[in-house]
């Protein structure tokens, strides 16, 4: 009950691409409000997938059309 209170004041972001650059494994995320995030990690590691991100949704009226 604690970790879904906590949870709920994020904004959720779901994994789309990862890649291999060098020796990161580079994380590309798409949230729930169309906007964009980034992670990297060592290779040897897995990208999560979904990312939990503490800031404000941006405003629907600014959101991507798809």
């Amino acid at each position: 009950m604690v970790l879904e209170l906590a949870i709920a004041g994020y904004l959720s972001c779901n994994l789309i691409l990862q890649r291999i650059e060098g020796e990161d494994k580079q994380c590309f995320y798409k949230c729930s409000d169309t906007s964009k995030e980034f992670a990297s990690t060592l290779k040897q590691f897995q990208c999560p997938r979904r990312l939990y991100v503490d800031r404000p949704p941006i405003p629907f009226k600014d959101r991507e059309k798809q």
